[in-house]
């Protein structure tokens, strides 16, 4: 009898090893689900939520860094930033974001693998977006810009590695698998950097370096110049990409193309924007910046002249008008929120005069009311829902005094004169971004929905436009609410941050940004922009002049979060394929409760 019970014991577990070894030596068998659509309703739920915490990090980390040399310049407030990234990012991700999407969802793992049972492929895809959304959100909380390719990547990695071993990944550079996203983590920022470091040097030599008025005049003039590089590279990735029936066209025809666009963008910088840019800087005139459309129609002084008033002046300023207020009605006091950085003026714009801020003085309305609805809590709804609105982001921070005077500092009128460029690269580096990192997101979730869709794992399907719809308004969202966290840990942290700078910043990432997107290979905007920052900040010719212990701590964030994110996702989807099922029989998710008579 012990020896039967012996051997008992034993029997079970040879028996699993046996078919364990019988099922690695054979084929792979078609599971009874294959080509049976709308299975596992609760998994595309599943599925949709976590696509939207994904993006929304996305916006909330990467969309936000873009952005953050804008910001601590001064060219874009934090709200005018959002409203530019919410517009140009949506439609980038509606127009060109379906090509990159596709790469990041079928060649970072063999998906053939999954033919037998395509709704493992689908479980393992919505945990890339639990995976890679829950880091980048830990990340964004600890205001720490990590790479959200990075993230998503190392997170179909772990899918691959825990589901097959080593080869379920598509390792071969040829092939463009896992290798040549690894090398396009290191020559994205190399490359960005050079051409923004060659853009801002050109800039350099060419105007910042000569005296203020000398220079201020050079840099009109050169401005159809700057004109035909920036909207050449524009128009030539909507020819490469963008333009759907120009996408198998030959170079030879969107060679020319591009070129004639560049020469027409630049004589109109000629006719338009140089006169604008000559009345409103050196003239002082008074023109909206509508008007730069059609500026020589605009008479001579026919909208006023505006004033400027060194440090120290502002008493001269005129002050804006405030209701008056009784007696009894308190006065605004001065909020300090949570981590907020000591704010310090730029020169010739006093503390207290920018609206929204603290030491503002809030307007009144005609009955003694606070405007902007916080006497109905929507100011304080405001503040809870998107608080980067109501802070001062991108401020100068007094630690960072040393680093800012090691910089190359330009008359703050010749600086005044590049806004219009870096305004317009970061229009259209919004809209490369979108075509490029939607994918981190909506790739995934695509194969969930294709799955479900047709029971089957397809090689080549179409991303429906509602889920880019869905990406790019979650993307937006997380801009919105999350964004300050990165904008205000960066600013001008870095290196001291400019719109000369930023320009050329901008320029060079797009461009390395837009190749990569055309080329199918999902390059980190981080990597990017970052590289592109340090790059010009070295141009100052002192390596003071950039902060390298940040820097250091962003690149170890870079190379943490991939394997981070492949450990985190092969951990739950493991436990969640290897787990019991239970049986629809016996009661589970039916509502009811079964008789066990």
């Amino acid at each position: 009898m012990a020896t039967q019970t012996s051997m008992g014991r034993f029997m079970l577990p040879a028996a699993l090893l046996a078919a364990t070894l019988v099922s690695v030596a054979s084929k792979q068998t078609d599971s009874p689900e294959v080509g049976v659509p709308g299975l596992y309703k609760g998994l595309i739920v599943w599925a949709f939520f976590w696509a939207f915490l994904d993006a929304f990090t996305i916006g909330a980390n990467d969309v936000a860094n873009a952005f953050a040399n804008a910001v601590g310049c001064g060219t874009l407030t934090h709200r005018s930033a959002c409203m530019v990234a919410c517009v140009f990012e949506f439609i980038g991700v509606i127009a060109l974001g379906s090509n990159v999407t596709d790469t990041i969802r079928k060649k970072m793992v063999d998906v053939g693998l999954f033919t037998h049972d395509p709704y493992v492929l689908a479980t393992g895809m919505s945990m890339v977006n639990v995976g890679s959304g829950g880091w980048v959100l830990a990340a964004t909380l600890l205001s720490m810009p990590v790479s959200t390719t990075h993230s998503v990547v190392g997170a179909v990695l772990g899918i691959g590695i825990t589901a097959f071993g080593w080869n379920g990944v598509v390792w071969d550079f040829n092939k463009k698998g896992f290798l040549s996203v690894v090398a396009s983590w290191f020559i994205s920022p190399v490359m960005a950097g050079t051409l923004a470091a060659i853009f801002y040097m050109t800039v350099k030599i060419l105007i910042l370096k000569y005296p203020d008025e000398v220079a201020l005049n050079r840099g009109i003039k050169l401005m159809p110049v700057y004109m035909f590089f920036t909207f050449g590279t524009i128009w030539g990735f909507m020819f490469m990409k963008g333009i759907p029936a120009l996408k198998k066209a030959p170079y030879s025809t969107t060679i020319p193309l591009t070129f004639g666009l560049g020469v027409f963008h630049a004589i109109l910088g000629f006719i338009l924007v140089s006169p604008w840019l000559r009345r409103t800087i050196t003239d002082k005139e008074n023109l909206p910046w509508y008007t730069i459309f059609y500026s020589p129609c605009v008479g001579v002084g026919s909208m006023g002249y505006y004033t400027t008033f060194a440090a120290g002046d502002e008493e001269k300023a005129p002050k804006p008008q405030l209701a008056p207020q009784q007696p009894s009605q308190q006065q605004p006091v001065q909020q300090q929120f949570p981590g907020q950085p000591q704010m310090m003026g730029y020169p010739g714009q006093p503390m207290g005069t920018m609206g929204g801020y603290p030491g503002m003085q809030q307007q009144m309305s005609p009955y003694g009311m606070p405007v902007m609805g916080s006497a109905f809590g929507l100011e304080d709804l405001g503040k809870t829902l998107a608080p980067g609105f109501y802070r001062d982001i991108g401020a100068k921070r007094e630690e960072d005094a040393g680093l800012h005077t090691a910089a190359f500092q330009a008359d703050s009128m010749v600086e005044e004169m590049f806004k219009f460029l870096q305004l317009s690269s970061c229009c259209f580096f919004s809209l490369s971004h979108g075509a490029n990192d939607v994918a981190n997101a909506v790739g995934p979730f695509a194969s969930v929905w294709g799955i479900y869709e047709t029971g089957k794992v397809e090689t080549k399907a179409s991303v429906p436009i509602w889920i880019l719809v869905y990406g790019g308004v979650a993307l937006d969202i997380g801009l919105i609410t999350m964004g300050h966290h990165i904008m205000e840990a960066l600013g001008n942290r870095l290196t001291l941050t400019s719109p000369s700078r930023g320009f050329c910043v901008e320029l060079g990432a797009m461009f390395t940004v837009m190749v990569a997107s055309k080329l199918g290979i999902p390059v980190s905007t981080t990597h990017c922009i970052s590289g592109a920052t340090v790059a010009v900040g070295m141009c100052n010719g002192n390596m003071d002049a950039v902060n390298w212990k940040l820097f250091a701590v962003m690149f170890g964030g870079w190379i943490i979060t991939c394997p981070a994110a492949a450990f985190v996702t092969g951990m739950l989807f493991w436990g969640v394929v290897a787990s019991p099922k239970p049986l629809p029989s016996n009661g589970f998710f039916t509502g009811s409760v079964p008789n066990n008579d």
